[in-house]
Order: structure tokens, then C-alpha cells, then sequence
């Protein structure tokens, strides 16, 4: 007769689904390592199991960020296109995120002064503490002409920030020679309407194919946006409000149109880059705080420059050029001279 206890332990045993010999840790003749012997008798359920082997998680990959003007409590990087800043609602888990990876590869917190879309790249600003944020957030939306009860110097210079986008159409065939447009147009937002103004100034166009006609898929416009204000998707709507949509919109923009840039120039992302990023010093809101301009240039990814330097698209790549130098800029990376956590300041030691 088994006593009490052992007959509990064989019913726990039971409901538990768990082998008795291993409850109780008994083993067969011979075999010392009860474990050893329980994993043996588990037969794979068909050979592809066999072949697997042990389950690996694969490493993601990490990208490095570029850097274009590391200070001691500021940033500047070059955002690539498909990252997201930081987490919303819409984004999953395992979705990178550049905040995350430019926390790991500074080894600093940082904090964003504005946004940039999914699908856009360029010059983004990220603060080292909570306070010199709100300071790049007023300088970053600082306004000369208006008076700002927050500034302390009012000869400051107003804030500017420079988009490169490549429009579906021949700018020349609607606006003849008029090269600034200024859409002002009120936008909806959240349910709220606001004001909303971006100034489109026209660097180069090309009609596209002569065979295709007066609406050939080829036909574009280079431009450089600067909006007046900070509206969700702003310059991407007015593009679309003139009948300019951006190539690569799948939102605002035209899908056959975005498919045969796709399928003949290999254009697989949004055209639309911050190039550059103009804010009054930040001792215009601080005293304390450094009194030099902050110019920040985010040079063209090589995705986009592979699409203008196509063989047909030459004359259009020239022309825009030569009306701005910034576009030839080549891509670089601050990796040194940094003031940040880990500078460590070389001290000479003097001889007595």
C-alpha cells in the first residue's frame, strides 16, 4: 500500500503531466542522469526537425547614424528614410527606432526637438537634457518679424528650414516663369483647422519623354520647400494641393505614377529630404547659452543622388546644382571632437 504522500505525488504528477520518474527522480537501471534520459526519449516528430538544429535568433542589425554637428548638450544627425523617431501607437515591438539607436551609439539620452515623417530624411535635432530642448523647440519656431516674449535679444535672426522634394510634373507647363509659389492654405489637423504656409521655389525641371506627350510619367520638377509653419504633413498636402504631388507619396501622391518611378528609375522611398536647418543663437531665450548661429546641412542620401544622376535626368541634376551648392555635398560623419559624457579632456602634465 502506498502511503499518503507518495500517492499525492503521483496524482500531482498526473495533472501536472509531468513523468513520475522525473517527480521522483527515479531513473532506469544504469542511467545515472535522469534529464539526459527524458530528453532521449523524445523523438523528433519528422526529419525537418532533425535537420534544424537548435533554435538561433538572428542578431538585427543596428545602422549607424550619421552625424553632422555634435555639441556638448546638442545634436545634429542624418535621419535615414523608413525609421521612426520614437514609439507611437502605430509602431510595433521590434521596430527600430532612431532615438533608441542614437541613445545606444552616443551612450546619452536624448530627446527630439521637432519630427520628421516615416518616410523622410535629413537634418534632425536631438537635445542632451530636457531643458536645452525647449530651448531648440522656441529657437526652432522663432519668428523675427513677430515680437517673442521668451527671447531676450530681438536683433536675432528667424529660423529656417530647407526641404528638397522631387514633384510629379513639368513646374514650366503650369507656373511658366514664375519660380516661387507660396501656398497658403489652412490645413486640417486632428479635427482642428490652422493656418498653414510652405513657399515652393523651383531649382530645376524636366518635361520628360517627348513621345508620351504633354502628361509623360517622366515629367518632374526639383524644388526646394521652406514652410512658414509646422503642420502633419504640410509640405507633402500643399504639393498635392497645386497639383504637384511628391513622387513617392503613396498618401498624398499618384500610385501609377509612384509605380513607374519604381519600376524604371528604381526610386523606392519618399523624395523628400530636409536639407538644412537655420536657428538664431541660444542665447537669444539664455544668456548663458552659446551666441553663434546653429547651420545645420544634411547632405543628399545616396539613394536620392543615384536617381538624379541618371543618364536622363543629367540636365535637370546640373541646373539644380548650379542654383544650389549644397546638393553636391558628399555624406560624412562626426566620429570625433566631440564634448559630450565620453570626451575625457587630455591633461599635459608639466614638469617641475
Amino acid at each position: 500500500m502506498w502511503s499518503v504522500s507518495t500517492a499525492y505525488f503521483f496524482i500531482f504528477a498526473i495533472i501536472s503531466k509531468i513523468s513520475p520518474c522525473q517527480t521522483f527522480n527515479f531513473a532506469p537501471r544504469g542511467i545515472s542522469n535522469v534529464n539526459t534520459y527524458l530528453q532521449s526519449q523524445k523523438q523528433p516528430s519528422n526529419d525537418k526537425e532533425k535537420e534544424k538544429g537548435p533554435r538561433v535568433t538572428p542578431r538585427r542589425e543596428r545602422p549607424r547614424i550619421s552625424v553632422l554637428q555634435y555639441h556638448d548638450d546638442w545634436v545634429c544627425v542624418n535621419k535615414p528614410a523608413g525609421l521612426t523617431i520614437h514609439r507611437g501607437e502605430r509602431t510595433s515591438r521590434r521596430q527600430l527606432l532612431l532615438s533608441t539607436l542614437l541613445k545606444r551609439q552616443l551612450a546619452r539620452k536624448v530627446f527630439p526637438v521637432h519630427r520628421l515623417d516615416h518616410r523622410t530624411s535629413g537634418a534632425i535635432l536631438f537635445a542632451f537634457d530636457s531643458e536645452t530642448c525647449g530651448l531648440l523647440h522656441k529657437a526652432l519656431t522663432y519668428d523675427a518679424g513677430t515680437k517673442n516674449p521668451s527671447a531676450v535679444e530681438e536683433t536675432a535672426m528667424t529660423s529656417e528650414k530647407n526641404y528638397i522634394a522631387l514633384l510629379r510634373g513639368d513646374w514650366k507647363r503650369k507656373f511658366g516663369e514664375d519660380e516661387v509659389v507660396t501656398v497658403d492654405k489652412p490645413l486640417n489637423v486632428t479635427g482642428a483647422i490652422k493656418e498653414a504656409m510652405t513657399e515652393f521655389r523651383l531649382l530645376a525641371s524636366s518635361p520628360g519623354e517627348e513621345d508620351s506627350g504633354p502628361y509623360s510619367p517622366a515629367a518632374c520638377s526639383l524644388v526646394l520647400c521652406t514652410p512658414k509653419t509646422g503642420r502633419t504633413h504640410q509640405i507633402r498636402r500643399h504639393a498635392y494641393s497645386i497639383g504637384f504631388p511628391i513622387i513617392g507619396d503613396t498618401q498624398h501622391g499618384d500610385s501609377k505614377i509612384n509605380r513607374w518611378w519604381r519600376e524604371n528609375r528604381q526610386l523606392n522611398r519618399l523624395f523628400l529630404h530636409c536639407l538644412s536647418l537655420s536657428l538664431p543663437p541660444l542665447s537669444t531665450f539664455n544668456d548663458s547659452r552659446n551666441k553663434e548661429n546653429i547651420d545645420c546641412t544634411a547632405p543628399l542620401l545616396p539613394e536620392l543622388v543615384a536617381v538624379l544622376e541618371r543618364e536622363d535626368m543629367e540636365d535637370l541634376w546640373k541646373i539644380a546644382r548650379e542654383k544650389d551648392p549644397r546638393l553636391t555635398l558628399e555624406q560624412y560623419d562626426e566620429r570625433g571632437g566631440t564634448y559630450g559624457r565620453n570626451f575625457r579632456k587630455e591633461i599635459s602634465s608639466t614638469v617641475e
